[in-house]
């Protein structure tokens, strides 16, 4: 996937220029409200996951499991279903300014356009099949803020999502230089509803040995416990059926300076 080198570089640039002057310092979810672009997936369940850089702005990594409405959902999955969409981006672009953090408790629905193809790149030649739709959650995920204080995980870390045959893979996105990575993943072993942050840790591999279509790979899901029980790490294979998205070039460089 090219990346906008423009945006990116211009964002950055900011980013640094905001940190000389101290502003970029502050605690996630005091920053002024943005765009959160999107990605979107899902069949059978919709989840959108935001596109995150490390900018104040967008310095989260989010899923959620959303509706587009009656409708919406209907339109969404019949593009979905086209044999000419097939393998394609499917993107939205909210029309509504806000904190990403609002997301988390006290904002449940946002209006957008959503797109077959990546809204801000012409190569991928988007299409827009809804307009101005509400977007409202129906469940949080995963999210978590980047920190420049964060260092990266020890061992190549996924969040796993979906539900049914629909299961998913998001790279846990930790420190610059890094990557975001979706992966459509079968398991033989019934999971049910993976609807929460549920992390599978790849045995044997680093961080920057990401997985890729084809493979199959090995390691621990983990399953939070009660509160008399501590988190168990429970084995698990998954086989990796396709490659969703990747993005590089956006998490390359970092402008977050410490938290006040």
């Amino acid at each position: 996937m090219k990346t906008n080198r423009v945006r990116v570089t211009a964002t950055v640039a900011l980013g640094l220029t905001l940190c000389a002057l101290g502003q970029a310092h502050a605690q996630p979810g005091t920053e002024p409200p943005g765009i959160h672009g999107m990605l979107v997936l899902g069949t059978d369940r919709i989840y959108v996951s935001h596109l995150p850089m490390f900018v104040p702005q967008h310095r989260y990594q989010g899923i959620w499991e959303v509706t587009f409405g009656e409708r919406g959902d209907k339109t969404y999955r019949a593009e979905r279903a086209r044999q000419d969409n097939a393998g394609r981006l499917f993107t939205l672009a909210p029309k509504d300014l806000f904190r990403l953090p609002e997301l988390t408790g006290t904002r449940d629905s946002f209006r957008a356009d959503v797109f077959v193809g990546h809204f801000e790149r012409k190569s991928t030649e988007p299409r827009r099949i809804l307009s101005s739709v509400t977007v409202t959650l129906k469940g949080q995920v995963h999210f978590h803020p980047f920190r420049a204080s964060h260092g990266r995980p020890d061992a190549l870390t996924y969040i796993l999502f979906g539900a049914g045959d629909e299961l998913f893979l998001a790279h846990w996105i930790s420190t610059s230089p890094g990557y975001d990575q979706l992966l459509a993943v079968r398991s033989e072993t019934a999971l049910g509803a993976a609807s929460g942050a549920r992390q599978f840790t790849v045995q044997g591999r680093t961080d920057a040995e990401a997985l890729r279509a084809g493979e199959s790979a090995s390691g621990l899901l983990m399953i939070a416990g009660d509160p008399e029980r501590p988190v168990e790490g429970r084995p698990l294979t998954l086989k990796v059926a396709s490659e969703i998205y990747l993005e590089k070039g956006e998490l390359e460089e970092s402008a977050l300076g410490p938290e006040q």
